[in-house]
C-alpha cells in the first residue's frame, strides 16, 4: 500500500528520520528561499538531505520563491544548483510559487515568464523540475505554465483539479511519528517515485550520457499509437483518445524525449507511426531588428497568445532558429513569431508617414547615427526610391534607407 510523501523544512525542527523512514514513500525537502545568497538557505536543509541519503529514503528538492521577473527566477535556479551540488535526488526538483507579502499577486503573464525561466535554467543542468502551488493559483496564475510535473497543494478529502498532477499535497496536519506536530502529507500518483531517476544526478563524478540525436523538433505534427505519461516513463498508454499532435518540446537525452500538445502525453520515435519533420525556418528578422506586434508568448516554445499587452513594439535580442517562437523581445518582454508580427511594407512608406529607426541602423550614406535616433518616433519628410529624409517639426535629422524604416 503507497505511503504518502512528506515535505518538510527547518520549521518541521530536527526530524527523526530513521523513525520517519518507515511510515513514507519519500520526502520532499526545503532547500531554501529566494535568491542565491547563503542566509537563504534552509537551516535544517543539510542535516535533512544527509539523513534520507545515509538511509535510503527517496527525496527531491523544493525552494519556495520569491522572484517577481524572470530574472530573478534564474539566481533561484541557481540557488538550487549550488545546493544540490554533490548530490543525488531520486525525486524532483519542485518551484513552489504562492502569494507573499513580499512579491503579491502577479499577473499570470509574469508567473509563466517566471516559471519558464526557473524550469529551464534546472533542466538545462539535467535537473527534472516541477512546479508547487495551490489550486487556485492554479486555475488562475498557472494556466500557461506546462511541460513539468505538477505538484497540486487542495486540502481536502479529493483533488478538483482537472489537469495531470503526480503529487496531491492534501493536508497541512498529517501526523508522522519522529516529526514535527504538524506535518505536510502528499499523495503520489502514476510513475511518481521513478520518473526522475535518469536525473537529478548533480554528484560530483556523475555518469554522462551523450544526448541523442532526436528526429523531430517543436512545432512538427506526429502521429503515434501510443503515449508516456512523463519522458522517463516505461510503460506505455495504449488505449488513448488521440492519435496526433504537435511537439511542443523537446528533452533530446530523454526516453520518450517529445512533450505532445503542451501535456497531452509523451512520445518517443518507436511510438510515432508517421511525422513529417518541418523543415528548418528561413527567418525573416535577426537580432537588433526592431519589430512590431500584436501578441507575445511566455516562452520560445508556448502555443497560446497573450494579446492583452502593453508593449507592442521591441528589439529582438534572442533569436532560436528551430523554436515555435524564435525572436526573443528586449531581454525579456515575452517571445514572438513572424504570426504576430506587423508586417512593415517599405514600399508603402509614403510622404508624412510617422517612423522609428531601426536599431543599428546607419544613414543613407553609411553614416553611424546618434543613440537617440532609435528611440524617436519621425515624420517622413520626402522619399525617393529607397531613399527617404526624416525629420521632426520641419527639421531634417537624417537620409534613411527605407528598409530601415519601421512605420508606428
Amino acid at each position: 500500500m503507497a505511503k504518502p510523501i512528506i515535505d518538510v523544512s527547518q520549521f518541521n525542527g530536527t526530524v527523526a528520520w530513521e523513525r520517519v523512514k518507515e511510515q513514507i514513500d519519500g520526502a520532499i525537502i526545503r532547500c531554501g528561499y529566494g535568491g542565491d545568497i547563503a542566509s537563504q538557505d534552509d537551516t535544517q536543509y543539510v542535516r535533512n538531505a544527509n539523513e534520507c541519503a545515509r538511509l535510503g529514503i527517496p527525496f527531491g528538492v523544493y525552494l519556495f520563491s520569491y522572484a517577481r521577473n524572470a530574472q530573478e527566477a534564474r539566481g533561484e535556479a541557481d540557488h538550487v544548483l549550488r545546493l544540490v551540488k554533490g548530490r543525488k535526488l531520486s525525486l524532483p526538483i519542485y518551484y513552489d510559487l504562492e502569494h507573499s507579502d513580499y512579491v503579491g499577486d502577479l499577473s499570470a503573464q509574469v508567473y509563466a515568464q517566471i516559471a519558464d525561466a526557473f524550469c529551464q535554467r534546472i533542466e538545462e543542468a539535467g535537473g527534472f523540475v516541477g512546479i508547487y502551488a495551490n489550486l487556485y493559483y492554479w486555475q488562475t496564475k498557472l494556466m500557461n505554465v506546462n511541460g513539468y510535473t505538477r505538484w497540486l497543494a487542495q486540502w481536502s478529502d479529493a483533488p478538483t483539479y482537472d489537469k495531470e498532477f503526480k503529487l496531491w499535497q492534501y493536508t497541512n496536519a498529517g501526523t508522522i511519528a519522529g516529526s514535527s506536530e504538524r506535518t505536510d502529507l502528499s499523495k503520489w500518483y502514476d510513475d511518481f517515485l521513478t520518473m526522475a531517476q535518469n536525473h537529478n544526478d548533480f554528484s560530483d563524478d556523475p555518469v554522462v550520457t551523450p544526448p541523442q540525436k532526436t528526429k523531430y523538433k517543436v512545432g512538427d505534427t506526429v502521429h503515434f499509437s501510443r503515449l508516456y505519461t512523463s519522458s522517463t516513463a516505461t510503460e506505455a498508454v495504449t488505449n488513448i483518445a488521440i492519435h496526433e499532435g504537435v511537439i511542443t518540446k523537446v528533452i533530446a537525452e530523454a526516453r520518450n524525449p517529445y512533450l505532445i500538445n503542451d501535456g497531452s502525453g509523451w512520445v518517443n520515435d518507436a511510438a510515432i507511426t508517421e511525422g513529417k519533420p518541418t523543415p528548418e525556418p528561413s527567418l525573416r528578422y535577426h537580432i537588433g531588428d526592431v519589430v512590431h506586434f500584436h501578441a507575445l508568448y511566455t516562452s520560445s516554445t508556448s502555443s497560446e497568445p497573450i494579446k492583452d499587452i502593453l508593449v507592442t513594439s521591441g528589439t529582438i535580442t534572442k533569436v532560436i532558429s528551430d523554436a515555435r517562437n524564435p525572436y526573443l523581445i528586449n531581454n525579456g518582454t515575452g517571445w514572438v513569431n513572424d504570426s504576430v508580427i506587423d508586417a512593415n511594407d517599405t514600399a508603402s512608406i509614403k510622404v508624412n508617414d510617422q517612423v522609428k529607426v531601426k536599431s543599428g541602423a546607419k544613414d543613407y550614406n553609411g553614416t553611424a547615427l546618434a543613440p537617440f535616433v532609435y528611440q524617436n518616433v519621425y515624420q517622413v519628410m520626402e522619399v525617393n526610391g529607397n531613399r527617404a529624409v526624416i525629420g521632426k517639426n520641419n527639421q531634417v535629422t537624417a537620409a534613411i534607407n527605407v528598409n530601415q524604416l519601421i512605420k508606428v
